[in-house]
């Protein structure tokens, strides 16, 4: 994940499922719940993915011969950005999160990074209200971004990356389909729960990833404990889609849709799946 495409309200407390919810209920009163691609959030989401080289080999290779401009929607802190400006690639960046386009440009401000910054264009805005001038050569939504989208603002959405782009200029997203487990491809009847601690400099970090027992949806929270600070749970909720689902989206909007493929790095109770679409004329 990179970023939520426009800055929400983190669930309540008593909305949080699983262990998240557990942790909540615990500590509640001497715990902060807030977005993770927030002011609070943002820059412990970065420091934590900033290294991760999940799905940029996969999309690099998906825009190769792409001479012209990248618009690249919901960029966030850059992790698919700077590796695509480091290839070569101009970069149009949109993101609504002002705290995550900082650390962007931070990234970007050092001398050894001058070339780097001359090839890249930032925009805050909402990537459902896109109105840019001129066309681009091709569009990118990576990190499964497109489950913070509601469902019935995908199309529009869809249809307004198109009317961005040149005539054949491919869209390039990736899509976390639970529909396609790795396992036995059946839909469990219960919830799907995986947790993870990391301890960074001086803090314990505890990632949880539930999926909902109807694969509807898909809720990650990340604990933060530092010594001297109250702990921080910071909460995300995307909306599980179907490469189908998005395939079909996309063909309604005007694009042709290539086969998908699988992304490497994928999690056990479903796929990342990358998905080229072409603008037709």
């Amino acid at each position: 994940m990179n970023h939520s495409p426009t800055t929400t309200e983190p669930p309540g407390q008593s909305r949080l499922p699983g262990l998240a919810g557990r942790i909540a209920t615990a500590l509640r009163g001497s715990l902060t719940v807030a977005g993770l691609y927030g002011d609070l959030g943002g820059p412990i989401y970065h420091r934590l993915c900033r290294d991760d080289d999940h799905e940029i080999r996969e999309v690099t290779a998906a825009l190769r011969g792409v001479g012209g401009p990248v618009l690249e929607l919901a960029c966030g802190s850059g992790r698919l950005t700077v590796p695509l400006l480091a290839g070569g690639f101009r970069i149009t960046g949109v993101d609504s999160s002002p705290s995550l386009l900082a650390l962007l440009a931070e990234r970007l401000n050092e001398p050894r990074a001058a070339a780097l910054a001359g090839r890249l264009t930032t925009i805050e805005a909402d990537i459902r209200d896109l109105a840019l001038d001129g066309r681009f050569a091709a569009a990118l939504l990576g990190t499964t971004t497109v489950g913070l989208l509601p469902p019935d603002a995908r199309p529009a959405v869809f249809a307004s990356v198109r009317q961005h782009l040149d005539t054949g200029a491919p869209f390039v997203l990736t899509v976390f389909d639970p529909a396609h487990s790795p396992d036995t491809g059946a839909r469990p009847a219960r919830p799907v729960e995986t947790s993870t601690t990391m301890v960074v400099d001086d803090t314990v970090c505890t990632l949880i990833d539930h999926v909902a027992a109807d694969r509807s949806r898909r809720h990650v929270a990340l604990l933060q404990v530092r010594p001297g600070h109250e702990p921080l749970l910071l909460t995300s909720e995307v909306h599980l889609v179907t490469v189908a689902e998005v395939t079909a989206e996309l063909t309604a909007a005007g694009f042709d849709v290539e086969a998908p493929r699988p992304v490497r790095g994928a999690a056990p109770e479903g796929v990342s799946v990358l998905i080229t679409a072409r603008k037709t004329a």
